[in-house]
């Protein structure tokens, strides 16, 4: 009778440690998350900054200094710190490039709605 009292308890705690590791999930290299802050440049610039989590979420914002309009900047780092990214709402907007170990960042930017591209530079903080 203990057998099967220990067989469904042993089941249902290897169910609950994998959810929760698949709910926190997995971690990037630390050197990597943070803030980070840079600059554009190309058909358009201006500023951008960034907040890199744990498992490598990225957020943060573009602002042009020719118009003053920002753009969310959403996407991942992976652990080797390539970043993957999208301006605004639209898939046509990339933000792509890498992250280092040495706290510095470089990357492109493409809009092709507006047939806009260029290049980014930044340092993490």
């Amino acid at each position: 009778m203990k057998k099967l009292f220990f067989l469904p308890a042993l089941v249902l705690m290897l169910i609950s440690i994998a959810c929760t590791k698949d709910e926190e999930g997995e971690k990037i290299n630390s050197n990597l998350t943070g803030s980070w802050i840079g600059t554009y440049t190309g058909d358009d610039r201006g500023v951008w900054t960034v907040n890199v989590s744990s498992t490598g979420k990225v957020t943060g914002t573009a602002t042009s200094s020719y118009t003053s309009d920002s753009a969310d900047i959403k996407g991942e780092v992976s652990d080797n710190g390539a970043l993957s990214a999208t301006l605004g709402n639209s898939e046509d907007r990339s933000f792509v490039g890498q992250l280092r170990e040495d706290n510095e960042a470089t990357g492109t930017w493409i809009d092709e709605r507006r047939d806009q591209d260029g290049t980014w530079t930044g340092s993490k903080q």
